[in-house]
């Protein structure tokens, strides 16, 4: 690594990771939302849910993740995401939030994605069907197997999963 550094490569690639961030991308719907990889746990197929009474309706209940107790969210609830073709949703993405870790219910993991951070437009107001304040903003991604742009919608967890959040819905 040394020899790298004395070669400048490591002030490159410095500066480069600068320039891009990595998300994972996948299906709500037939939105492609995307999440930065760092706020990553987990992602695991859909376990046992245990229903946990007078919650909010978006709240599914609890799962055992290696003794730690995760409370999963239907994303599409919670978001307003009209239930189209009601799909098995089949995956969870653990997150690291504000609030904890929280379980996201999402129907298909699409795959990681490199974006590059001068590609990332603001969000169109409603047109996405998504409150554009839980939105840093959509960037066109390549489909890995047909070639297609598609728009990925970046949701921004650290709004969406805040104890300010939280506090103003109380209210």
């Amino acid at each position: 690594m040394a020899e790298m550094e004395v070669l400048g490569i490591k002030e490159y690639s410095n500066e480069y990771s600068k320039n891009d961030e990595r998300v994972i991308s996948f299906k709500l719907n037939e939105e492609l939302i995307g999440i930065d990889i760092k706020k990553i746990v987990k992602i695991t197929k859909k376990l046992d849910i245990t229903p946990v009474p007078k919650t909010e309706k978006f709240i599914l209940g609890v799962i055992n993740l290696r003794g730690n107790i995760v409370p999963v969210v239907d994303l599409k609830k919670m978001l307003d995401l009209s239930e189209e073709k009601q799909e098995e949703q089949k995956f969870i993405l653990v997150i690291d939030s504000e609030l904890g870790n929280i379980g996201l219910m999402v129907d298909e993991i699409e795959g990681a994605n490199t974006i590059e951070l001068n590609e990332i437009q603001p969000a169109p107001i409603n047109a996405i069907g998504i409150d554009s304040k839980y939105i840093t903003g959509v960037v066109m991604a390549k489909d890995e197997e047909s070639g297609e742009k598609r728009l990925l919608i970046l949701l921004d967890i650290d709004k969406l999963f805040s104890n300010e959040e939280k506090n103003s819905e109380e209210t």
